[in-house]
Order: C-alpha cells, then structure tokens, then sequence
C-alpha cells in the first residue's frame, strides 16, 4: 500500500492532465437563476417555498439550498449585482436558456441527459 504522499501526488498528475469538465448551461444563465434566486431570498412579502421556487427556476433544491447558504455568508456581491443591474426577469432567464440550448448545439456544453432506469 502506497504513502498518503504518493497519492496525493498521483492526484495531482491525473488533475493536471485532466480537460476541465464542460459546464451544465452557460455563465448568463447561471448568473440569472443566481440573481432570481437572490430576489426571492430578499422578498419581504409572501413567497413560494424554496423547493417550488427551485422548480421554478428548473435548478435542483439542494443547489437552491447551497445558494441560500452563500446568501447568508455574504451577500455583498448578489446586492452589487441587485444594485447594478436591477430587478431580474423570467425574460432575461428565457433568453438566457435560449443562449444555452445554442451553446449545447455547439457542443460547449455538457449533453442533456435524463436520469433513465436500466
């Protein structure tokens, strides 16, 4: 059995020689769903749970729920951006899902895939 050393050093040379993985969708459409995500945790009146709202956005709530937690350590760049840029829309995110299906076409993205039972 190799020395915790040798397998760092092993981990190394595999991450070094290692392409980045492709992301899921495109940075726009990551930022929007951030900033929606943002402009729920910040809304002062009734809201959708965060699961419904996760759906909404058509993210995962476990990703909702990591989001939550960055909101809370701090939010100094979300309100930038609030700041910055104003209010979110569902268009904005529309068109940054557009932007996305055209990088997936371009192969700049991972493939969708749907979980299917073997």
């Amino acid at each position: 059995m190799g020395t915790r050393e040798a397998a760092l050093e092993n981990l190394d040379k595999a991450m070094m020689s290692r392409h980045r993985p492709r992301p899921w969708r495109s940075a726009k459409e990551s930022e929007m769903i951030r900033r929606l995500a943002f402009w729920w945790f910040t809304a002062r009146s009734e809201r959708p749970s965060a699961r419904a709202w996760a759906r909404e956005l058509g993210i995962s709530h476990t990703w909702m729920q990591k989001l939550i937690r960055e909101f809370t350590a701090n939010s100094t760049k979300a309100w930038e951006l609030q700041n910055d840029r104003g209010d979110p829309t569902f268009e904005d995110l529309d068109y940054a899902r557009e932007r996305t299906k055209e990088m997936r076409k371009r192969g700049e993205i991972r493939p969708f895939r749907r979980f299917r039972p073997g």
